[in-house]
């Protein structure tokens, strides 16, 4: 519960700044569950320019397995073992095809590159319940990347995060303040 209520601090505090911006993305995202970490989900804000670069704040939060038990451990041989992502992320935004391009569905395409932090933490299955596996938790900096394909007051994003290899895909809402 500490680190949704860390993450969901630094998220409101960082993205004040980005709020001010003349066009503005946050979206929720879904985090596939991919090879050995679980699905999880999303949430970020991006300041998007026309012209020059912009920065954005995005996380991860996982989900564990359904089962999981915060507060037990177990000993023997496990059947499953999985890790749930928790990850952070800072960067910049590009504009990739702007307003006025010849393509009549969309309106912009912008990419993001940053880099964070963020634990994978080891979840093991016994029987039909999951519990911490500590030996099996991973944390390190977290390389993010994506793509928002920008519709006049929404749009659709597609980014991935190294850490956990895995790809996500949001949807939320655009504002421009021209």
């Amino acid at each position: 519960m500490k680190k949704i209520t860390l993450a969901a601090t630094l998220t409101l505090l960082l993205s004040s700044g980005i709020v001010r911006a003349e066009s503005t993305f946050a979206d929720l995202n879904y985090q596939v569950k991919q090879s050995d970490t679980t699905q999880g989900l999303g949430v970020g804000v991006y300041q998007l320019k026309d012209q020059g670069t912009g920065y954005y704040i995005n996380g991860t939060i996982g989900l564990p397995p359904d089962g999981y038990s915060a507060y037990g451990y177990s000993y023997g041989t496990y059947t499953e073992r999985a890790r749930v992502p928790y990850i952070a992320n800072v960067g910049a935004t590009f504009a990739a095809v702007g307003p006025g391009s010849l393509v009549p569905f969309y309106k912009t395409i912008h990419s993001y590159v940053g880099i964070g932090y963020g634990t994978l933490e080891g979840v093991a299955k016994y029987g039909e319940s999951w519990y911490d596996l500590d030996s099996y938790t991973k944390s390190g900096v977290n390389l993010n990347g994506g793509f928002i394909l920008g519709f006049d007051s929404f749009g659709i994003n597609l980014g991935f995060n190294s850490l956990s290899k895995s790809v996500y895909v949001g949807i939320g809402v655009k504002t421009d303040r021209k």
